[in-house]
Formats: C-alpha cells, sequence, structure tokens
C-alpha cells in the first residue's frame, strides 16, 4: 500500500483500536498515530504528529524500543515481548514492527502495532498468587471446605479430608457426598439436602468413613462454577472453639484490594450498630464515570487508584469512622454518635474535596470527583438493608443534580426511584417494541414566516398511561444507559423521513437532531452516523445535530475531534439553550459552530425585563459576526415573532406558529404549503 493510500485507511482502520499502532518516519518521528496514542498522552493527535516517543511517553521507553526500530528500517520484520522497567513504572509489551517501502523499493517508515501486556501479567501473577494463598488459607482453616457440585465433591482442604475420615484428597475428590456424610439419622445426606443450611441450625451430622464419630456441624453458601449452581461446605467439629470462628469470621469481611470493609462487613456492623439503637450518619460514595479510567488506562490502574482513595479516606476521615469498599467504584462511610447536627455534610464536603485533588495515573495526572448519598439513624431505614438502599438512592439523585456533590436522603426520593425503575422498565419495552414516536416542530423564516426546516422530538405514548412528558423518561434513559438506543432509534426515523420530505421537495431548511452528552462523549457516534448517513442515501447538509453548552464544555480535545468528526461528514452544528449553560464566549470562536439558538428563557421575560431585548440583540449580533445563524426559541405571541425579527433574528420556533405534532400532521402541513406557494 503506498503511503498516500495510508492516509486515508490508517485512521479507519486504527482508531477505534484499544492498541498503540503508528507510522514513524527514518528519525523515528510519528507520521501517522492512532487515537490510544491521544488518550494515554493527552494530547490530541495534530500535536502527536512530528514528535515521537520521548515526547509522549519518555526516554526510558523510547531507549527500550529503539533497537527494535533500527531493525526494521533495516528490513526486518518483528514481534517481540519487551519489559519496560524505569523507576516509576513496571511495563510489559508486545510489540510488531513492519518496514514499508516506497516506490523505488527503498524502506523510507515502519509500522508500529504495540499491545499494553501489563495487566494480562498482572492477571496471571495475580490468579497464580490468589490460587497459592487460596490453597494456604484452605490448609490453614481449622474448619473443613468442600466444594460440591451435582452431589460429587469437586474440591476440598486438608481439613475436610481429616474430618470426612478418608486417607487423601485424590481419595476424597470425585466422590459422591452422600457416601461420605451421614445425618443425624445415620442415614446418606444429599447435597440438595444442605441448601440453606446455617450454624444456628445445630443439626449434627457424621463421616460415613474413617474411625471420627465425633458430630460435625455444617454451613452452606450457594456458588457458581462455570455457569453451573454448585454448593460451598463449611464443616465444623462441634467442639471447635469459637475464638478461631470468630478470626474467619474477620477474613470474610474485609475486601482484599484495600483492606476496608467488604459489603458484607460493612452491612454486618451498620446492622449491629442499628439494633443497639446506636446514632449514625452513612455517607454512600461513588467515583463518578470511574469506569473510564478502567476503559482507558486498564483495570490495574483502576486498582491503583481505588487503593489511593480508600488510603486518603482513612487519613482524613475521624478513628471512630467505619469505612466501606462497596464495589467497584463505590464506598460507604459510618460514623456513630456525631459530634453535632450537620457533621455529615461538613465531612461529606471534605471527601469531595479529598477526591478532586489530582491522582497520578501512569502518564499524566486524573482529577476525579465522587457523589455521596447520606442517610441517617434513625429516620432513614429500619435495617442496614433499607438504610443502603435509601443512601444509594440519594447518591443517584446526586449524580441527576450535575454530579460531585452530597444529596441527603429524603422518603419522596424512594417514590422517586420506585417510579424511575417503572420508567426504565417500560421504556426498555418500549425500545424493544417500536413504541416511541418522533414528532415534529417546524421552525419558520424570521422574514417572511414561512416553515424553513424542523426540530426532532422523541414522544412516547404509553398503552395504558398514554402520552409521558420526556421530562420524566429522558433523565431516566440517561441514567439507565438506554439513552444512546433511544437516540439511534430516533436518528434512524428522522433520517428516513426526512429524506423522503426532500425527495418530494416538501421541505425546506434543515432538520435539527438533539444529541444527548451520552451519545456525544461516545466515539462510537461518529460511525454509526457514518453507516446510516450511507444507508439511508441522505445528505447531510440537510440535518443539524444540536448539543447543549455543558455538553461541549465538558471535555474541551474530545469536543474539538468530535464536532470535526461530524462536520467532515457534512452535518451542521447547533448550539442549544445558549446562555443557560457555561456561557464561556470562548468556545464559540474554537468550535466549528453553525447555529446558536437563544433559549425560551430570554423570550418569555422579554415584556418584564427591557434589558432582555438589548441582550438577545448582541447574542443575534454575536452569532452573525462568528458566520452563524440564530434562531429564538419559545416564540408565543405575535409582537415576540415581529421584535424577533425586527432584531435580524434568522428563525423563529415556538407554539405562536407551530407546535410540536407527529409526522403525518406536518406532512400535511408541508403539502397544504407548497400547493398554496406554488398555485
Amino acid at each position: 500500500m503506498h503511503l498516500e493510500q495510508l492516509d486515508y485507511w490508517f485512521p479507519l482502520l486504527t482508531n477505534n483500536s484499544p492498541f498503540l499502532f503508528a507510522i514513524l518516519d527514518d528519525r523515528h518521528n510519528y507520521c501517522h498515530v492512532n487515537e490510544r496514542y491521544c488518550d494515554i498522552s493527552g494530547k490530541p493527535q495534530h500535536e502527536l504528529l512530528g514528535s515521537n516517543d520521548i515526547d509522549t511517553l519518555g526516554s526510558y521507553y523510547y531507549q527500550c524500543l529503539k533497537p527494535y526500530y533500527d531493525r526494521a528500517f533495516k528490513g526486518e520484520v518483528i514481534e517481540a515481548e519487551i519489559i519496560i522497567n524505569d523507576t516509576s513504572q513496571h511495563t510489559s509489551l508486545h510489540i510488531s514492527l513492519a518496514p514499508l517501502t516506497n516506490n523505488d523499493g527503498n524502506i523510507s517508515h515502519i509500522i508500529l502495532h504495540s499491545v499494553d501486556t501489563s495487566e494480562r501479567h498482572i492477571l496471571i501473577n495475580s490468579l497464580q498468587e490468589s490460587e497459592h494463598q487460596l490453597n494456604q488459607l484452605q490448609n490453614l482453616m481449622t474448619d473443613g471446605i468442600c466444594v460440591v457440585e451435582k452431589n460429587i465433591i469437586m474440591n476440598a482442604n486438608q481439613r475436610a479430608i481429616e474430618l470426612l475420615g478418608i486417607t487423601s484428597k485424590n481419595a476424597l475428590l470425585g466422590q459422591a457426598l452422600s457416601n461420605v456424610l451421614l445425618n443425624n439419622k445415620k442415614q446418606p445426606c444429599h447435597s440438595t439436602q444442605l441448601e440453606n443450611i446455617t450454624h444456628s441450625d445445630n443439626q449434627h451430622y457424621y463421616a460415613a468413613h474413617g474411625e471420627n464419630n465425633s458430630p460435625l456441624l455444617l454451613t452452606t453458601t450457594p456458588i457458581t462454577i462455570m455457569g453451573e449452581a454448585a454448593l460451598l461446605i463449611k464443616l465444623i467439629a462441634a467442639t471447635r472453639s469459637d475464638d478461631q470462628q470468630h478470626k474467619i469470621e474477620q477474613l470474610m469481611q474485609l475486601d482484599p484490594l484495600t483492606g476496608l470493609y467488604n459489603r458484607y462487613g460493612f452491612s454486618r456492623q451498620l446492622d449491629l450498630l442499628m439494633k443497639a439503637n446506636t446514632p449514625l450518619f452513612m455517607l454512600y460514595i461513588d467515583i463518578d464515570n470511574f469506569k473510564n479510567i478502567n476503559d482507558s488506562l486498564g483495570h490495574h490502574i483502576g486498582d491503583k487508584v481505588l487503593q489511593e482513595i480508600a488510603q486518603r479516606l482513612q487519613q482524613l476521615l475521624p478513628k471512630n469512622a467505619l469505612i466501606g469498599h462497596l464495589s467497584g467504584d463505590e464506598f460507604a462511610v459510618l460514623v456513630a454518635y456525631p459530634e453535632h447536627e450537620n457533621s455529615g455534610e461538613v465531612i461529606a464536603e471534605k471527601i469531595i474535596a479529598l477526591v478532586n485533588q489530582p491522582f497520578d495515573l501512569r502518564y499524566f495526572s486524573k482529577h476525579l470527583a465522587c457523589s455521596i448519598g447520606m442517610v441517617k439513624s434513625p429516620g432513614n431505614g429500619h435495617d442496614a438493608r433499607m438504610m443502603l438502599q435509601n443512601a444509594d438512592t440519594a447518591m443517584y439523585e446526586a449524580k441527576n443534580r450535575g454530579r460531585n456533590r452530597l444529596v441527603v436522603f429524603s422518603d419522596a426520593m424512594s417514590k422517586e426511584a420506585r417510579m424511575r425503575l417503572w420508567l426504565e422498565i417500560e421504556l426498555q419495552k418500549a425500545l424493544q417494541n417500536n413504541g416511541l414516536e418522533v414528532w415534529y416542530q417546524p421552525k419558520v423564516n424570521a422574514k417572511n414566516f414561512e416553515i424553513d426546516g424542523a426540530e426532532a422530538l422523541v414522544r412516547w405514548k404509553h398503552p395504558v398511561e398514554g402520552y409521558i412528558s420526556p421530562a420524566q423518561f429522558i433523565p431516566v434513559a440517561e441514567r439507565s444507559g438506554l439513552i444512546e438506543q433511544l437516540g439511534r432509534v430516533v436518528m434512524r426515523e428522522v433520517f428516513t423521513t426526512v429524506n423522503q420530505w426532500k425527495k418530494q421537495q416538501l421541505l425546506k431548511g434543515r432538520v435539527a437532531i438533539n444529541l444527548s452528552s451520552q451519545q456525544f462523549e461516545n466515539p462510537k457516534l461518529i460511525s454509526f452516523v457514518d453507516q446510516l448517513r450511507q444507508l439511508t442515501g441522505i445528505n447531510a447538509a440537510d440535518f443539524t445535530f444540536e448539543l447543549t453548552e455543558s455538553t461541549v464544555m465538558s471535555d474541551g480535545e474530545h469536543t474539538i475531534q468530535m464536532l470535526n468528526a461530524i462536520k467532515k461528514q457534512g452535518f451542521a452544528l447547533s448550539i442549544d439553550d445558549f446562555g443557560t449553560g457555561y456561557s464561556s464566549l470562548s468556545y464559540l470562536a474554537r468550535f466549528p459552530l453553525d447555529e446558536l439558538k437563544i433559549d425560551r428563557a430570554f423570550i418569555k421575560d422579554i415584556d418584564t425585563i427591557p434589558k432582555q431585548i438589548t441582550l438577545i440583540e448582541n447574542i443575534i449580533n454575536l452569532g452573525k459576526s462568528l458566520n452563524m445563524s440564530v434562531v429564538a426559541e419559545g416564540i408565543e405571541t405575535r409582537q415576540q415573532a415581529t421584535l424577533l425579527s425586527n432584531l435580524n433574528c434568522d428563525y423563529i420556533q415556538g407554539f405562536h406558529f407551530h407546535r410540536p405534532m407527529p409526522k403525518q400532521e406536518l406532512e400535511e402541513l408541508l403539502l397544504k404549503e407548497k400547493i398554496y406557494l406554488t398555485g
């Protein structure tokens, strides 16, 4: 393949890959890099071109790879596993290098494919270490442990072998449990009879073999092995001391990654305090967007972040605080006998500030945020399960309100949470059964008030409840992860419908499609839009993608890349609700925007706040000075429409002219207008 062709094919083939791809010249500088380099270096592609490994990944990294580069430029095709072991980082790489020749047959460039295998090595070592530790732990335990699947003993520790009177592990494995264990009536005991047995049942069992006739106590736990149901059985000699049981119970309550209480241990401590009627508060902490760290840098880096968060919490909190690591990115803090009424709020703000401090991640620093829900006892639950559920509800409310904040639980939230769950289930059904509709609100030319484009709006008619407001179901779709599926459904419908209208010459102007922040943050959006554009045969110039200010301001470099990619396909870009978000005017110059939409909040106050007119006029002039068209939303009276027309606004949208309507109604309206204008 000629190097000229690589300009086209290289990004298409490599940009969505989680691995490093680069083309290097004879001075080992980058001619092409894929987006994975951007993720790791924190720099956009255009800044990386012409630089090299020293600039992006460090001198030590380059020195380790340089001999392989030299060999590739001598014509060698290389595949190798290398270790980069500098003072700060131990990294394993699998690299592939191949020479690229020019038209003269000389090697002018090389292509590099690099995979970070550190996590795989760490995982293998971790699994081996875990297996070794598990075997040691099993053999040190004074209780017998058996794993039984379909009444067959699949695994057992040394103590279980002794208690069951078997001579060796090989003699026990593969045996039917009913052949080696008897119930209190000295009858064979099948594993199905042991489900949900607890130590408190005080039921005695006996070994079927050997000379040991001492009674045994059993505790069982259902588990899954390779997708099959199984049973973990703990065999306890009835004479064994309670102190040993206490030590084992302690180990079961701790999280091996952070050393904090796990969910089981934290819940148990919370339950004990609540049964003693201890006044307390609990904070449920979720690290915002933590998934991005695992996805882009690997779980081994994510684990280090979690460990550092645990250490920071231990250093910050009072000694009487109990801290739990409940799951991947969720922590909890419990403080009994708080000093004053607002202790929870004070500590929560300190935790937010603590998490906001930068974390050193591999080659750059990362600022994180957290959302916190708070509950108190007495008041917010009668047991640990209810307290954790209510705290989780308050935490999600904190996310809904913008993240990186504390929300205190209230009973109203519990009702709202149940409603959100119902909406999520019903919305999922609607998506599966094509139960959503796309309506359109026309916008008009501000000079002649003729229809000139429209905005696509999703509507949901529930079979029982009727139409449900988008203000209710859109936030639920965003929280549940359904928003991307919903957005694709809307986009496919709009592309198909508008393409038909354009072929019939029914509709002038562009149709706007709203993009949520989750859709925009997903790099796969670009490939989906491109495939759908080609599949439906649309003209991209007939469509506008609308984004809010908060969406485009969330990540500057990512935003520029995404906006440029959308523009490259021929679509227009609009900022919705201008003036109500960050309102940082600098992005208007930096981003390739085509349109501003003045929010209805400015329009509705025209009559009561005269200065709003000056503000609107300045927004219109600002947009036009930047070669952007301006749309005013929320026009409800003729006076407002006339004013916006006189202020040289380009387009007007609002109930005064047209309300949102089903596509059939808009099609009829467009036909009438076409007949009127051509008749």
